[in-house]
């Protein structure tokens, strides 16, 4: 990363001016160690005389005390140079304080653009961290989102892909037990078929077996006619007890008639299939009967 060192403004100025500054105190110093190397001032010293002893003046006058004057030493007049140099270094003096006091201001109010361009930049700075902030915190979130789309595809393209799967399996299995249903079917159909013929056959044999009971009991009269036929409806019992014999329909020749009903009633009981799903087609017999018959 390539950091770039960007100099503040404000501080060139500040510097030259402290320089010059610390110039101006350097002179001063020099210029008033020079000043104080004048000689010192005269001092002034009166000096007096003690009194005379007291005398009596009985004894004698008093004489007239003495008085040694003694001359005050002239003052010393001020050197004018001196004071003009006093003056210009006082003067001095003052400026350099001014001249300090003016560049402590110029100081301070630099230092203050310069914390105001600082705490400028640093909320310029802050201004544009927070809006890289927010833009990369926008960036992530369309991220997420796009994210969270394929995210969405995905499932849902894995949701499709097992539905078919479900589907597809779900139609193979139907496929397979319609398959199962039909070999089933025909194997039922089959087994069907192969009872009823069973049946059927079983049905004949015994309807046989009952013709054949019946005409060995049929005692048949010698002064019948041609070939006689007659139709009866018998009721049978599961046991194969005759509950009831009706002529249907007449042979024209009652002996005949008579005679094979008598052989109905005598055959009872008559033979049953041993399948008693078949005893609804034994219940009630229509059956004919013929001379000839054999």
């Amino acid at each position: 990363m390539l950091v770039t060192m960007r100099e503040a403004p404000g501080r060139v100025p500040a510097a030259v001016l402290a320089v010059l500054v610390h110039a101006v105190f350097f002179a001063l110093l020099v210029y008033s160690l020079d000043w104080k190397t004048h000689a010192p001032e005269p001092v002034m010293v009166e000096l007096w005389q003690p009194p005379p002893p007291v005398v009596s003046s009985q004894a004698r006058p008093r004489p007239t005390p003495h008085v040694e004057k003694i001359s005050k030493p002239e003052p010393v007049q001020p050197d004018p140079d001196i004071a003009i140099a006093e003056k210009k270094r006082k003067l001095a003096e003052q400026a350099a304080r001014e001249a300090e006091l003016v560049a402590q201001q110029a100081a301070k109010k630099a230092a203050q653009k310069l914390a105001e361009q600082k705490q400028a930049e640093l909320v310029q700075q802050q201004q544009a961290e927070q809006k890289a902030i927010a833009q990369k915190q926008m960036e992530l979130a369309k991220l997420a989102e796009h994210q969270a789309k394929l995210d969405a595809q995905k499932q849902l393209a894995q949701k499709q892909a097992a539905l078919r799967q479900m589907i597809a399996q779900q139609t193979q299995s139907e496929l397979k037990n319609e398959s199962a249903r039909a070999l089933t079917g025909q194997k039922q159909a089959a087994i069907a078929s192969k009872q009823a013929a069973e049946m059927s056959k079983m049905q004949d044999e015994y309807v046989a077996k009952i013709r054949a009971k019946i005409r060995g009991k049929t005692i048949l009269p010698d002064s019948l006619q041609g070939n006689p036929q007659a139709r009866f409806a018998v009721s049978v019992l599961p046991t194969g007890e005759v509950l009831q014999v009706k002529l249907l329909h007449g042979s024209g020749q009652s002996a005949y008639d008579d005679a094979v009903e008598r052989a109905i009633l005598k055959a009872s009981p008559l033979p049953m299939p041993p399948d008693a799903s078949l005893m609804s087609q034994f219940r009630d017999l229509d059956l004919n009967f013929s001379r000839n018959e054999k």
